[in-house]
């Protein structure tokens, strides 16, 4: 959306910690950040930008489902021109959702470290539900990062229950939420130096940092594709160099899953 609302409301440029140099955009109202780094993907922009909005009327997450976007949530998206493997690119979710985790542990202590934990493929979660929900799209060369944080409760919090239940930042800091701005720049700083590590040695210098804080490890899950159809069932075992979820079956065989959706049964 170019026209009504595409206002940047501030622009910025900085490093992080490891030295990669994020460039972020604010804007009102977006139809998605997507959206905007899409396109900016197209124009040739250089790796390094951030779109983040404060309202989106059209956001969407992975496998383009629709994400609701309620005051009080980072909304943001990244412009990444990785020189990787191809096979390594499906991982840079999982990167992403690991610096997520340490971003929140920065900032929340002791209360994060114990509770916050990795969903494979996507999701950050914690007791309470679903902090995060991350997004990648290959696009014009490069690749798009979806990233929405639950930072500060609504007025009303919705009644949804299951694994549509939300969990906010402000429910690990209760007496000192910290702030949008403070949770994105926290992020940034965690996600420069796992990039780097990324690109430079793959996801295999990281699987073990994600196994230690991936939530799945131990349970049973049925994993589906987009249309609900069974692709995989059993406990799981970990996750492997190359980002699969490897299942132990009834038979006591071993699956890797490479994609889907993995539901605890």
């Amino acid at each position: 959306m170019r026209g009504k609302g595409r206002t940047a409301v501030s622009e910025g440029e900085g490093g992080t910690p490891g030295g990669f140099p994020f460039r972020v955009l604010l804007l009102d109202e977006v139809s998605s950040t997507n959206d905007e780094v899409k396109r900016a993907l197209d124009d040739g922009e250089p790796e390094g930008l951030v779109v983040r909005a404060l309202r989106q009327v059209a956001g969407y997450g992975r496998q383009g489902r629709a994400w609701t976007s309620p005051a009080g949530g980072l909304y943001c998206s990244l412009l990444l021109r990785p020189q990787v493997e191809p096979r390594e690119l499906p991982t840079l979710s999982l990167v992403v959702g690991m610096a997520v985790r340490r971003a929140l542990v920065a900032l929340a202590g002791d209360a994060a470290a114990q509770s916050v934990r990795i969903k494979w493929p996507n999701d950050v979660v914690c007791e309470q539900g679903k902090l995060c929900g991350i997004s990648l799209e290959v696009h014009g060369g490069g690749v798009c990062v979806g990233v929405g944080v639950n930072v500060l409760p609504p007025d009303e919090r919705p009644d949804v229950g299951g694994k549509n239940r939300a969990a906010y930042v402000a429910d690990l800091v209760p007496v000192a939420p910290p702030s949008i701005e403070t949770v994105l720049d926290a992020f940034l700083a965690a996600f420069s130096p796992l990039y780097d590590e990324w690109t430079r040695a793959g996801f295999a210098a990281l699987v073990d940092e994600f196994n230690a804080h991936a939530s799945l490890i131990g349970r049973t899950v049925s994993v589906v594709d987009r249309t609900g159809s069974t692709l995989a069932e059993g406990a799981v075992r970990r996750i492997d160099a190359q980002g699969r979820l490897v299942l132990l079956d009834a038979s006591g065989t071993e699956t890797p899953v490479s994609s889907g959706e993995a539901h605890l049964v």
